[in-house]
């Protein structure tokens, strides 16, 4: 049986992210995490940019959860679609509905990552987490439960992942024509 969370490169690289944090495998917090996951008890999660957040059913109570990564800011995102238009692997890929792999290398040369590659405390990439719960590490049972379920779901929408970011989600065919035209127009200014 495959794992249901984390089917895609993004949904691995982004719960992988949070394992990284203090976590070594068979950590009892992963392991917790992937059977409240796997219970259903993650509800009402919501990805918007720079956080995810959702309530976590553990027995009989239930904590409010969050994990927080900075986003983008709208010039760094206009930088990032310039950079995306003019590589064809990443433009097929996205019109594809898919993030293709090379995106965090292309979108690197401006200065920008989707998703760490691990826990890192520079920040753009810094990742920090809430749970009122009594485990004082950043990553607790509950914060892995909402990782897992919500790798599962950038699974199924991967502009999840640029939203999270403060990226583009709309007209993202449009974006990228008019980037790379405003690119062609600029170097033929220059």
């Amino acid at each position: 049986m495959s794992d249901p969370y984390g089917r895609t490169w993004w949904g691995r690289k982004w719960w992988r992210a949070l394992e990284t944090i203090g976590l070594n495998y068979p950590d009892q917090r992963i392991v917790k995490g992937r059977a409240l996951a796997g219970q259903a008890a993650v509800t009402g999660m919501s990805i918007e940019p720079g956080s995810v957040t959702g309530r976590v059913r553990d027995g009989a109570r239930t904590y409010d959860a969050a994990i927080h990564i900075p986003v983008y800011s709208a010039s760094a995102w206009t930088a990032g679609m310039t950079a995306l238009s003019l590589s064809p692997s990443c433009v097929a890929g996205l019109l594809a509905g898919r993030l293709p792999k090379r995106i965090d290398e292309i979108l690197g040369e401006t200065g920008m990552r989707l998703l760490p590659k691990k826990f890192v405390t520079e920040d753009h990439n810094r990742i920090t987490t809430e749970c009122p719960c009594a485990d004082t590490r950043d990553v607790c049972a509950h914060i892995m439960a909402l990782a897992l379920v919500s790798a599962a779901k950038m699974d199924d929408d991967p502009w999840l992942v640029l939203l999270l970011r403060g990226g583009p989600t709309r007209d993202l065919a449009g974006r990228l024509r008019a980037a790379r035209l405003a690119s062609m127009d600029a170097a033929q200014a220059a």
